[in-house]
């Protein structure tokens, strides 16, 4: 099956006051009494070049120092190792499909523990394809499980995929996905289990959100073992997010990307 990228995008919506307008409204001076502001995206006058000129409250965006996602290259094994644990037990409360993403929405109760911090499990979402790459090398998908602490501190894990065998959890996603602006919050079931890898080995470093208002910082934990996703799943994610969902890799600058939990020796 080839994996067919439909780059359309829906029209131009009118945003809150906060956006800006079109360029030429910019050029002009200003926003006039019913002019179109652009909202973020991923093509167009909306893409991720332009989110920081989209509101002042996407300044980070292009003014942060450690923005995510990256190019994970350059890795050193973790001095002091921080096993990483998922204790995922309950099923999505909600399927939210807001044309970008479809979130699957979790109750508390899933835990995320890093050494001695623990996470909980708040959403998950697909990105195609992938946001973070490995030493260069970009994936068919990547999955981001975003936890919270008891401090309101971001942890981020990010599961990659290649293309092979169907995942079920995915299907159970590609399932259970609403019309873009709707939710649905019953007639499913996506347990939370669904999404904790199996090997334990992951790459961490300081980053951001790669969505607006990409806010920092997040501690981010991206998984070192890709699990297989089938080209038609891939293009289910695709249909259901307008085309690609991914933000370009950002500069990795002076950060420093360590090699933790279940690791080899040798890393790969």
């Amino acid at each position: 099956m080839r994996i067919r990228f439909n780059l359309k995008r829906p029209g131009l919506k009118i945003v809150g006051i906060g956006m800006v307008c079109l360029m030429g409204a910019l050029i002009a001076g200003g926003c006039g009494q019913g002019e179109q502001a652009v909202e973020w995206g991923y093509a167009g006058p909306g893409a991720p070049e332009n989110w920081a000129a989209l509101s002042e409250e996407y300044a980070t965006c292009a003014n942060g120092e450690q923005q995510s996602p990256i190019d994970i290259s350059g890795y050193v094994t973790a001095e002091t190792d921080r096993p990483i644990s998922f204790s995922y037990v309950s099923n999505a409360k909600a399927v939210r499909n807001d044309g970008k993403f479809v979130h699957v929405e979790y109750p508390p109760g899933n835990i995320l523990t890093v050494g001695q911090q623990t996470f909980i499990l708040e959403l998950a979402h697909f990105h195609s394809p992938s946001e973070h790459r490995i030493d260069g090398v970009s994936f068919a998908a990547e999955l981001h499980l975003v936890h919270v602490d008891a401090d309101g501190n971001l942890a981020v894990v990010g599961l990659l995929f290649t293309l092979g065998e169907p995942s079920p959890v995915v299907q159970e996603v590609l399932d259970a996905a609403p019309p873009a602006g709707k939710t649905r919050s019953e007639g499913f079931a996506i347990n939370s289990g669904g999404f904790a890898p199996e090997e334990l080995g992951y790459y961490r470093y300081d980053g951001s959100k790669t969505t607006p208002p990409c806010d920092e910082p997040v501690d981010w934990y991206v998984m070192r073992e890709p699990s297989p996703i089938s080209a038609e799943q891939i293009n289910g994610l695709l249909a259901l997010s307008g085309g690609p969902n991914n933000r370009p890799v950002q500069p990795t600058g002076n950060r420093v990307v360590t090699a933790g939990g279940s690791v080899s020796p040798s890393l790969p």
